[in-house]
């Protein structure tokens, strides 16, 4: 297909959010948030919550306000009502004003988020104060806290919860970063040609997104010659490595609409897969296809467990995550297989609205080997929707 198929492909709702200018979520997806988070102040007994992100950082100051941590920023919010964004350097504020809700009042951090606003966010809590925190405090806050001995509560747990389930508007935002996680791989695989190194083949699947509005979450490549093995799963980080005709390729590429995520997961190579990857590929395959059949509202991770054991029935396994929640984090659950487990969970079912990627990265068991094979599906009330249009399945340029 040519670049821009997918983004044409995007329903009328969709195209118009993405055809503005700076998209923002409409203020009842906002009140929506806050609600959630005016729950947990009220069960937990808080009197205020604080959130940290610096760097990039993080989701949560984005999912209240709508402003997309740049160096640094402090949120501080009361009851669910009063927000306060601290942002870190002056000339972001212009625009900070552009992408922040009504409910939030922006205001300069003064470049003394610690020395200056943290110290007045908490001066009127005495010993028995009670605050939630979302984010990775830095010690100088939390000797504060110590100073004032206010009770510290990691609310954390509680907003992947509110993250986990998405809305309308979540969904249509992931609808858009799907589609433009698709033209990433659709101009990998239309421009990959032996002699191309692995900082190509990411500076190629950026250029399929970026003129439409997509980022970089991540492009991760494993290369090896598909006869002589040695690798089995994709790497971080880019190299000179150059690739040959004889070589299988697996990826695993997000790009990301205003921090909301797509997710791809493909092998690819120049020739028909031996035997050897054939019956990889067809294990991964079944697996994604009958994890997807089953996927709904309700569904336990047992029943996750018991398909995943036809990878370990085949001598085989995993070394990536089998499936995770995605979309404002990498989000619960993270699953594994009984050969490679990942988190516990007592009692999880999958509910309707979360959004999950299934991935299953069959490996041989002496880690020589692997494919990739997966996406990023949505759960609904009695069945699981594919999110994205790319082709499934092996490559075969």
């Amino acid at each position: 297909m040519q670049n821009g198929y997918f983004i044409s492909s995007l329903d009328q709702g969709s195209k118009k959010i993405l055809e503005t200018k700076y998209p923002v979520f409409t203020e009842n997806e906002y009140k929506r948030r806050i609600a959630l988070l005016s729950d947990t102040i009220s069960n937990l007994n808080l009197d205020k919550v604080v959130i940290y992100e610096a760097i990039g950082s993080g989701s949560a100051v984005q999912y209240f306000t709508g402003w997309h941590t740049t160096q640094e920023a402090l949120v501080d919010i009361v009851d669910g009502k009063k927000i306060n964004l601290y942002v870190e350097h002056y000339n972001h504020l212009p625009m900070a004003e552009k992408l922040i809700n009504n409910q939030t009042n922006l205001i300069w951090g003064e470049r003394q988020l610690s020395q200056k606003i943290f110290p007045s966010i908490i001066q009127n809590l005495d010993s028995n104060g009670k605050i939630g925190v979302i984010g990775r405090l830095p010690y100088s806050y939390v000797e504060q806290l110590n100073e004032k001995n206010i009770q510290v509560i990691d609310i954390f747990s509680h907003y992947n919860k509110m993250r986990s389930i998405k809305s309308a508007e979540e969904v249509s935002w992931m609808k858009i970063a799907a589609a433009l996680t698709d033209e990433g791989i659709n101009n990998l695989v239309n421009n990959l040609e032996p002699g191309l190194t692995e900082h190509e083949m990411s500076q190629i699947t950026q250029s399929g997104y970026l003129k439409h509005g997509g980022h970089k979450i991540i492009n991760f490549f494993g290369i090896t010659d598909m006869d002589k093995p040695d690798n089995c799963v994709p790497y971080q980080y880019t190299s000179n490595k150059t690739i040959t005709k004889d070589d299988v390729i697996t990826t695993e590429i997000s790009s990301h609409f205003w921090n909301y995520p797509g997710q791809v997961l493909r092998s690819i190579g120049f020739k028909k897969l031996n035997p050897l990857y054939s019956e990889l590929h067809a294990v991964g395959d079944e697996v994604f296809k009958s994890i997807f059949e089953i996927l709904k509202d309700g569904t336990t991770i047992e029943e996750i467990y018991n398909i995943s054991s036809k990878i370990e029935d085949g001598s085989f396994s995993i070394w990536d995550d089998l499936i995770h929640g995605y979309g404002g984090g990498y989000l619960d659950p993270v699953i594994g297989t009984k050969s490679r487990p990942a988190s516990h969970y007592d009692n999880f079912v999958f509910k309707e609205n979360m959004l999950v990627v299934i991935q299953p990265n069959v490996i041989t068991n002496n880690h020589k080997a692997g494919i990739q094979t997966g996406e990023l599906v949505h759960i609904q009330k009695d069945k699981a929707v594919r999110m994205h249009s790319f082709t499934q399945g092996y490559i075969q340029l």
